[in-house]
């Protein structure tokens, strides 16, 4: 599995405090460990979006999340926001 972090996601979490940037890196690891050993944690909490085919969107807290798209062997990292940051960037790009 491949990885790609798009400039979007990048540019916001370079913006971020520490202590996020600590949870988005934990996820982030989790994920990496998942699709390299197969082996989930338990804290790590993937979904679908509904409607929108290989989107998924991973929690990181309570109110943010990590948005993903997951393509033919390629995962890449979208956004990161809360839900209404991300369901106005996926209502935007149809």
């Amino acid at each position: 599995m491949n990885f790609n972090i798009k400039p979007s996601f990048e540019r916001i979490y370079k913006k971020l405090p520490h202590g996020e940037k600590v949870r988005i890196d934990e996820k982030i690891r989790e994920l990496f460990a998942y699709y390299n050993r197969d082996v989930l944690f338990a804290g790590l909490k993937v979904r679908k979006i509904s409607g929108r085919d290989n989107f998924f969107e991973i929690d990181t807290s309570a109110n943010r999340r990590i948005l993903i798209r997951k393509h033919k062997g390629l995962i890449e990292f979208i956004t990161y926001g809360n839900h209404d940051e991300i369901k106005r960037l996926l209502k935007s790009s149809r």
